[in-house]
């Protein structure tokens, strides 16, 4: 393995009109993560429910370890219920679900090479607590946080203790600007200044991605030329490629194109986390990348 990984977070199914998805964020990352040699561990809860059975069977399909996923008796699974609205997808979360209680768990590793973490399990004071908690007990030198902006999900408070805690923010061309005015911050270099932040990825939908940092400067790739067949989890099998390439060689070019290649591979592909063909592990290994297979 090429390093340690924990992400804190929501685990919910994605009810779309005609099927249902198990999907949520740190979900997604850490089972990309695994896949590219991480020892990657999540922080979440589900109901003692058919849901959660249904959640842990697959998450345990997917070889991903369990042992920080808390089942709650008497708290529902998450769930999104999602309307579609031509290409634009309508959320809403189902409340005082199992993520909105998730519990620090008992065994925690001393030390990790990445944490992950976002916005939305931060909704409910308890887990937004025991988030808190969870990150100041693991000795960590690289925060990765996925501002993912969701109705409802988002304050000053929240954003102003995340972007301090953090090294890396994630965020997208539309959220950006939410952020800026949230923060006060005339742009992505004073908002990477006023918070001591290490590096912004913003990401560009079917443009592409940019990696920003520290010194002032700014690296832009394209997506590739691809049939999308689903956008659902590109940005966080990007955010995956990256914080794995990052963990290997602290190159952030490097680490943008892995996220880039890995995120062009799950669009043209249905599901947030299909499995890995032999042409996707070749184009991997060339930016120095392994794969589990």
């Amino acid at each position: 393995m090429s390093g340690r990984f924990l992400a804190f977070g929501e685990v919910l199914f994605d009810v779309f009109p005609s099927y249902t998805r198990l999907g949520g964020a740190p979900l997604n990352v850490t089972c990309h993560a695994s896949r590219l040699g991480l020892d990657a561990r999540l922080v979440s809860a589900l109901g003692d429910d058919s849901l959660g059975k249904q959640a842990l069977a697959q998450m345990k399909a997917l070889d991903l370890d369990t042992t920080c996923v808390a089942v709650l008796a008497g708290r529902p699974t998450g769930r999104a219920d999602i309307t579609l609205v031509g290409k634009d997808a309508d959320y809403t979360f189902n409340t005082d679900c199992a993520w909105d209680f998730i519990p620090v768990p008992q065994e925690l590793p001393e030390s990790v090479d990445c944490f992950y973490f976002g916005s939305l399990c931060q909704r409910s004071d308890v887990s937004r607590t025991n988030l808190r908690k969870t990150v100041e007990s693991v000795s960590c030198p690289f925060v990765f946080y996925d501002v993912n902006v969701r109705k409802d999900c988002l304050n000053d408070d929240i954003l102003s203790w995340s972007l301090s805690r953090a090294d890396t923010l994630k965020v997208n061309e539309e959220e950006l600007p939410l952020i800026l005015s949230m923060t006060g911050c005339e742009n992505a270099q004073d908002l990477m200044k006023h918070y001591s932040l290490s590096m912004i990825l913003l990401t560009e939908g079917s443009k592409g991605a940019s990696i920003m940092c520290e010194d002032g400067s700014v690296v832009s790739r394209k997506a590739g030329k691809c049939a999308v067949a689903d956008t659902v989890g590109a940005g966080d099998s990007l955010s995956a490629g990256f914080i794995t390439s990052w963990l290997q060689t602290h190159d952030p070019v490097k680490a943008l194109n892995t996220g880039l290649i890995l995120a062009d591979y799950v669009v043209s592909h249905k599901g947030a986390i299909p499995d890995y063909d032999d042409d996707l592990r070749r184009k991997l290994e060339q930016e120095g990348m392994r794969t589990e297979a």
